[in-house]
């Protein structure tokens, strides 16, 4: 199954951004680990009741699932001042530091996405990025997609966290 683009939430996708930037170990959140919790609140949702909280198709990235539309809504979020992003020097690169200026609106949730989307930040706050990565590429929707190609959600089922 390939979600349509044109369903996206853009309120519950800020939200979740926000909620995740807040609510996730800061220190340790840069943009492959936020494509990371995204991913994990989209698939599982997916498994367990046949639709993703932010209406996202993923992209089959060199480190796993990458939300396709997740520049735009940052870009959204930093015009209008609700988080600040910075560039720091990392390794042979960088990586962005996310800053949140306003709290999430967890009323556009419902019960299970508010529930999953603590129980993401519990599971995966004190992760690596690489640790993420790894597990992530284990998966089946990572696994039986190609490079540059279209995460499929139906082998969400495949993924373990929370059954």
């Amino acid at each position: 199954m390939v979600i349509n683009q044109s369903k996206i939430n853009q309120e519950k996708y800020e939200n979740a951004i926000l909620f995740f930037v807040k609510n996730c170990n800061n220190k340790y959140l840069g943009a492959t680990k936020l494509n990371k919790l995204l991913y994990y609140l989209d698939f599982i949702s997916y498994r367990d009741r046949d639709k993703a909280v932010t209406g996202d198709i993923y992209i089959h990235k060199g480190y796993g699932p990458v939300p396709d539309k997740i520049d735009d809504v940052i870009v959204i979020l930093t015009s209008n001042k609700s988080i600040k992003v910075e560039l720091l020097p990392y390794k042979d690169g960088g990586t962005f530091k996310y800053e949140t200026n306003r709290e999430p609106n967890m009323k556009v949730f419902d019960s299970f996405e508010n529930e999953l989307l603590n129980k993401i930040c519990k599971e995966f706050e004190l992760w690596s990025t690489d640790k993420i990565v790894s597990q992530t590429h284990l998966e089946a929707p990572w696994f039986y997609s190609k490079l540059f190609e279209v995460v499929n959600y139906k082998y969400s089922k495949d993924i373990e966290f929370f059954k």
